[in-house]
């Protein structure tokens, strides 16, 4: 027990990394935001505990976009297929599970547009996405068994989409109607 006054200061730490990082991707949440904005529907997936940040994002995004343009979980059996124009966001901090790879060729082979969010910018997802987002690690010295994707990519998601509800001045009513 004698850690644990001192790993909440290395998460901290982390999550300052973290977020200085968000704050130096103007150019992937510009484009991001565009291709969004652009897209006939957008598909979102991720893996295991990368998908809990991925879902998030879903949910959120959708309170956005509803009525007037669908967001699909990938996930999920009651959705309609990637199309061409579509957007897939997929989330990975490895970049090779191949559940999320899966859908990065089925994107590819529609025509759809693909957003890696990743720890890992030399890897398959990152190679084969339009755009790559690529999130930081906290290196070995805290996470025991991995999580601190899943944590920079939650931070990512929240961020991201406060500023795109707010630039896109999504009313509170239309999220709060949409809400589940």
């Amino acid at each position: 027990m004698q850690e644990i006054p001192r790993i909440p200061g290395l998460y901290r730490t982390f999550l300052e990394k973290t977020l200085d990082s968000i704050e130096r991707m103007d150019s992937e949440t510009g484009t991001l935001s565009r291709l969004i904005d652009e897209a006939h529907a957008v598909h979102i997936f991720g893996f295991g505990r990368s998908g809990t940040a991925a879902l998030a994002m879903a949910i959120r995004l959708r309170h956005f976009l509803a009525p007037e343009r669908q967001v699909f979980w990938l996930g999920d059996g009651v959705r309609d297929p990637i199309r061409k124009d579509d957007l897939v966001i997929l989330f990975s901090g490895s970049g090779t599970r191949e559940e999320v790879l899966h859908f990065l060729r089925k994107a590819e082979g529609t025509g759809a547009h693909c957003v890696a969010v990743t720890g890992s910018p030399g890897s398959a997802l990152a190679r084969g996405a339009r755009l790559t987002i690529v999130l930081p690690s906290i290196g070995s010295e805290v996470c025991y068994g991995g999580g601190d994707f899943e944590l920079a990519a939650w931070t990512f998601q929240e961020v991201f989409l406060t500023m795109y509800g707010r630039s896109r001045a999504v009313p509170d009513g239309k999220i709060t109607f949409n809400h589940v």
